[in-house]
C-alpha cells in the first residue's frame, strides 16, 4: 500500500479491455470444477463422509484466513517490470492448473493417506486461486482511474468468463461421461475432464497477462507496516459492510451451485438435466455484465444490487417448485432468475468496492486495492466452503445416500436445502448491502478530487 505516482483517467481500446477480460475466464476453468464438482466428486469417487470434507474445507478456510490477506499484502509490495499484479498472471496460471488437477487425482490410497492427500491437494488448489484471483481484481483498478472505464472493464471481464463458465456447464458432466466410459463417478473421467480446462485456463492467463498495462502504481519508498495497512483497509466502515454482504451473498451463491449436481442426479434425477441447466445457468450469468455498464450509469449501485438480490431469491423458490414438479421449464426460469439476478449482484459489488477504495485514498491518501480485494477472493473461497460443506452436512442430515435412489421425502428435503437455503442467505444479504453510504455524488466528488490531485503526474 503506498501513494500514486502514475495514474490514468482515459478510455481503454477495446483490445486492452478483452485482454483483461480473460483473466476471470482463467480462474473460473478451475474454479468452476472445485465449487460445482469436488465434493460430489470426494463423496462419490474418492469415497469420503461429508463429516470429513466439512473438516478438510475447515482447515482450508482457516488457512486462507491468513494466506489471503498475507498474498494481498505481496501484491501491493511487489515491484517489477510488469508491475505489481501481472507477474501473478504469467506464473501462477500454470501452477493453478497443476493444483487443480491434483485436486480431482484419485490415486487410490484409503484411509487417512487419502485424507491427507485431499486436504493437502485442495489447499494447494485454494492457495494458487488465491494468487491469480487476487492478482486479476486488482488490476482492473490500476489499469483506469474512471470508474465508469472500471465497470466496462469488470464487465468484459465477466462476459469473458462466463464463456469459460458456459463451457464448465455444458460440457463437463458429458466430458466426465466420454472419458468415464459412461460411469459418472469414474475417476478417469475426472482427471482428463480436468487437464483440459487447466490447459485452457492458463492460455487465458496469458493472454490477459500479455494485453494488459498497470498505469497506477505505487512508490516503493513509501512503506507502510503491514498492521498500519489492514488497520487502514479495514477501519472503513463501508468495507467492512461490503465484505460482510458478500459473504452473505457468496454463500447463498454457492449454497447452491456447491451441490446443485446432487438436484439433478439425486432429486429429479436427470443428470442430462444439468448441461441444459448449466447453460442456461452461464447465459443468465453472462447477461449482466452486457447491462451493467448501462444500469450503473443511471441507478445507485447498491439499490441495483439490492432489487437483484429480492429477485435472485424468488428464482430460488421456483426452482424448489420446479424440482418438486419434475418441470425442466420451471426449471429453467428458476435457474436464470436466480443465478442471473446473483451474477449482476457480482458485477455491480466489484465496482462499488473501487469506488470504496478510491474514497479511503481521498480521506488517507493511500490505496489497498489487493489487500481489500484479497480478503473478497477470500469471502468467495469460505463462501464456497461454509456453503457446500454445510449443504453437503445437511443434504446427509436429511437422508440422502451416496451412490442410492432417495425416497420422496428426502428428494423434498435436499430441493429445500439446495434451493430454499440460498434464496434466504440472498435475502439476509441485504441487510449489510442496504446500510452502505456510497452514492454517485460522492464518487464524482472522490473522482474530481483525485484527478485534480494527481493531475501533474498523469
Amino acid at each position: 500500500m503506498g501513494k500514486n505516482t502514475s495514474t490514468n483517467s482515459g478510455r481503454l481500446p477495446v483490445w486492452r479491455r478483452a485482454a483483461y477480460g480473460f483473466t476471470d475466464a482463467g480462474g473460473n476453468f478451475a474454479f468452476s470444477m472445485v465449487s460445482s464438482y469436488l465434493t460430489v466428486f470426494y463423496t462419490d469417487v474418492v469415497g469420503l463422509t461429508p463429516a470429513v470434507i466439512s473438516v478438510i474445507m475447515l482447515i482450508a478456510r482457516i488457512w486462507d484466513g491468513v494466506n489471503d490477506p498475507m498474498m494481498g499484502i505481496i501484491c501491493e509490495k511487489t515491484q517489477s517490470r510488469w508491475g505489481r499484479y501481472r507477474p501473478y498472471l504469467l506464473f501462477g496460471a500454470p501452477v493453478l492448473g497443476l493444483c487443480t488437477v491434483l485436486a480431482f487425482t484419485c490415486p487410490g490410497w484409503t484411509g487417512p493417506t487419502q485424507i491427507l492427500y485431499c486436504a493437502i491437494t485442495y489447499i494447494l488448489a485454494g492457495m494458487a486461486y488465491t494468487v491469480t484471483g487476487v492478482a486479476s481484481q486488482a488490476l482492473a483498478n490500476v489499469i483506469t482511474r474512471d470508474n465508469q472505464e472500471r465497470m466496462i472493464l469488470i464487465s468484459f471481464r465477466g462476459a469473458i468468463s462466463s464463456v469459460a463458465t458456459l463451457i464448465t456447464s455444458a460440457a463437463t458432466m458429458p466430458m466426465i461421461l466420454k472419458f468415464g466410459g459412461g460411469n459418472a463417478s469414474s475417476p478417469d473421467g475426472y482427471f482428463w475432464t480436468v487437464v483440459i480446462y487447466a490447459i485452457l485456463g492458463t492460455i487465458c492467463y496469458w493472454i490477459a497477462f500479455a494485453g494488459s498495462k498497470e498505469v497506477i502504481t505505487i512508490d516503493s519508498s513509501e512503506s507502510v507496516p503491514i498492521g498500519k495497512s489492514l488497520k487502514i483497509a479495514f477501519g472503513d466502515a463501508n468495507i467492512r459492510k461490503m465484505l460482510i454482504g458478500y459473504l452473505l451473498y457468496m454463500c447463498g451463491v454457492f449454497g447452491r451451485v456447491g451441490i446443485m449436481v446432487y438436484f439433478f442426479l439425486y432429486v429429479v434425477e436427470q443428470p442430462l438435466w444439468l448441461s441444459v441447466a448449466g447453460t442456461a445457468m452461464t447465459i443468465a450469468m453472462a447477461a449482466p455484465n452486457f447491462v451493467a455498464p448501462f444500469l450503473t450509469r443511471r441507478f445507485e449501485k447498491k439499490n441495483i444490487m439490492l432489487v437483484c438480490l429480492i429477485l435472485g431469491a424468488i428464482g430460488g423458490g421456483i426452482l424448489f417448485a420446479g424440482g418438486m414438479m419434475m418441470n425442466l421449464p420451471l426449471i429453467l426460469v428458476g435457474t436464470v432468475m436466480f443465478h442471473g439476478c446473483g451474477g449482476a449482484v457480482g458485477t455491480v459489488s466489484f465496482g462499488l468496492i473501487a469506488e470504496i477504495i478510491d474514497d479511503m485514498e481521498v480521506r488517507t491518501g493511500q490505496r489497498a486495492d489487493a489487500i481489500v480485494l484479497s480478503v473478497t477472493s477470500f469471502s468467495v473461497k469460505l463462501g464456497n466452503a461454509i456453503a457446500g460443506s454445510l449443504g453437503v452436512i445437511l443434504l446427509g442430515a436429511v437422508g440422502y445416500v451416496a451412490n442410492e435412489v432417495q425416497n420422496a421425502s428426502t428428494k423434498v428435503a435436499m430441493s429445500g436445502v439446495i434451493n430454499l437455503m440460498p434464496a434466504a442467505l440472498f435475502l439476509i444479504a441485504m441487510i449489510p448491502f442496504g446500510m452502505l453510504t456510497m452514492n454517485k455524488a460522492k464518487v464524482a466528488e472522490n473522482q474530481a478530487v483525485l484527478q485534480e490531485r494527481h493531475a501533474d503526474k498523469e
